[in-house]
């Protein structure tokens, strides 16, 4: 690996992509609230019949160690938090009330034989009993607040399970009729299309026309439910290429299981079966160069400062972190998807592995990011903190749960990580805008163990801009729900971002701590060997 500093000239946008990376600034206003699913929340073992059917809903609600999946709005943790808090606190205040010890009778007057009215001693006796009476009322009454509201928020769960689940059901029974529609539509349609390309017919202003039409209409796509309909759709890719071959619904799936793909990944494993002999998505081997390297004044703060370090251009920024007497530490940022057209160029951060990284296999953007992180000198056994943004935050998920890497954190923004399975124990959050389907390409959440936090991003009434294709899914969007998610008032999301702080402020806080960052810029191409001893492919 080379390392240099030159300018990387920004690849020219494709007449169709759907990523515009900067886009107008959003006004977090215009979004909803925040909602956490948190993995056996508080409260989560006393649900009932509700956390029973949370458990049953197996798509979006899957049942953990620590128990169901709770899901709430931030501000309503934060209420179920501060409930938590105040019960304890009263029950603690009425055990330590009923130890005090009952008052001595007062001794009688040695003259008059009389017990002295002493004002204090009668006004302490008069109000003991009933003190404690009114605090352990106010314990029951928080109690049954605590436990009305964790019932409620399950309740919400499970609803919302079941409603998500139907949606799948139907998605999938919907790609299963359209099967035979789909096969008339690659039989005649596909050639026509192609030969319309071939001849100039639909050319670049013909596709830059749909694109337009598109950012006219955010509306259409900017929706939960489009965003719902595009997860079933997703889910059901596998039945409608089952039933467009003349196969019955579960053959794809079947073929699939058998080699270790399930759910959204068989539908991918279809795609890319279909489409390779075409001519579109082909990954090949991928070259990577070190652009600089740069001393660093200090850690990020926030989720905020985190997403603010995921590169555009070059595609990972690595920083490493020293501290005396200690082993490194490094943070690996992946930037999004650069291009969206289905013919793979040099361009790794691609829609090729997008696909091939939502199927589970060794996209191109994978494999670069690795090499970085080989040439920057991170072994097995450094801890590293992964994060990523849009596909960079796929790449980020998919590193964490390799076990190849001793992953301390991750924090993803905008990413199809539904069917990534991650380790036990990691900080930080998969934060989502909930009218952004690309996060949907890869199907329900299957694995909650990682916080969960989503936020529609133009919630019903505010204008949504139309500057930019999928404006939902835009960095600028995304700024605006990690400054919400900043402000934050429930434990579950306060925690997690101090954990990742905590990280890199560490080190930075010792004395004779220095600090490095790298960036690395990838090219689908001749394979190239690594200064580090590694390989690229």
């Amino acid at each position: 690996m080379t390392e240099h500093a030159r300018a990387i000239p920004d690849p020219p946008p494709d007449p169709w992509a759907l990523d515009e990376p900067v886009g107008p600034p959003v006004d977090p206003a215009l979004g909803g609230p925040l909602r956490v699913r948190v993995p056996g929340g508080p409260g989560s073992a006393d649900t009932g019949s509700a956390g029973a059917g949370a458990r049953t809903a197996g798509m979006d609600s899957a049942a953990t160690a620590g128990g169901v999946v709770v899901v709430a709005t931030d501000a309503l943790q934060a209420h179920l938090e501060r409930l938590e808090l105040l019960s304890a606190d009263l029950a603690g205040d009425a055990y330590a009330l009923a130890s005090l010890p009952a008052l001595p009778p007062a001794a009688p007057d040695p003259v008059s034989g009389l017990a002295p009215a002493s004002v204090p001693f009668l006004l302490a006796a008069r109000d003991q009993a009933p003190s404690r009476e009114t605090v352990r009322a106010a314990e029951r009454l928080a109690d049954r607040a605590r436990t009305a509201l964790r019932i409620a928020i399950a309740r919400y769960s499970e609803v919302e399970s079941e409603q998500r689940a139907r949606m799948l059901a139907l998605g999938q029974g919907v790609a299963s009729a359209l099967g035979p529609m789909l096969r008339t539509i690659v039989l005649f349609g596909l050639p026509a299309v192609l030969a319309a390309r071939a001849t100039g017919l639909l050319g670049n202003e013909q596709l830059a026309a749909v694109r337009r039409w598109l950012i006219e209409h955010p509306e259409l796509i900017t929706s939960p439910a489009f965003v719902e309909a595009v997860r079933a759709g997703a889910m059901g890719a596998d039945e409608a290429v089952s039933t467009a071959l003349g196969a019955p619904p579960e053959t794809i799936a079947g073929i699939a299981g058998a080699q270790g793909f399930e759910g959204v990944q068989a539908g991918g494993i279809a795609l890319l079966g279909i489409a390779t002999p075409l001519g579109l998505f082909r990954d090949g081997p991928v070259r990577v160069d070190r652009v600089s390297t740069l001393p660093l004044l200090d850690g990020p703060a926030g989720a905020s400062g985190r997403l603010a370090r995921v590169p555009e251009g070059d595609q990972v920024r690595i920083e490493r972190y020293d501290a005396p007497d200690a082993p490194p530490r490094f943070v690996v940022y992946v930037g999004p998807t650069e291009t969206f057209s289905p013919v793979a160029s040099d361009e790794p951060w691609d829609l090729t592995s997008n696909v091939t990284g939502v199927t589970g296999l060794s996209a191109g953007s994978l494999r670069a990011t690795e090499a970085a992180m080989r040439d920057a000198g991170i072994t097995s056994t450094d801890q590293v903190q992964f994060v990523g943004f849009s596909q960079g935050g796929l790449v980020a998920a998919r590193l964490a749960a390799s076990g190849d890497w001793n992953a301390a954190g991750l924090e993803t923004y905008g990413a199809p990580t539904g069917n990534v399975a991650l380790p036990e124990g990691l900080t930080g959050m998969a934060v989502r805008n909930s009218d952004d389907f690309i996060p949907a390409l890869a199907g329900p959440q299957l694995d909650d163990r990682l916080l969960q936090v989503e936020r529609q991003a133009f919630a019903p009434g505010s204008p949504i801009p139309d500057a930019v294709a999928a404006p939902a899914h835009q960095r600028s969007a995304y700024v605006a729900t990690a400054a919400a998610v900043d402000a934050a008032q429930s434990a579950a999301v306060r925690e997690q971002i101090a954990a990742m702080d905590a990280f890199t402020a560490d080190y930075t806080a010792e004395d004779g701590s220095r600090a490095t960052v790298t960036v690395y810029r990838a090219e689908r191409g001749a394979e190239r060997a690594l200064s580090a001893g590694g390989s690229s492919r």
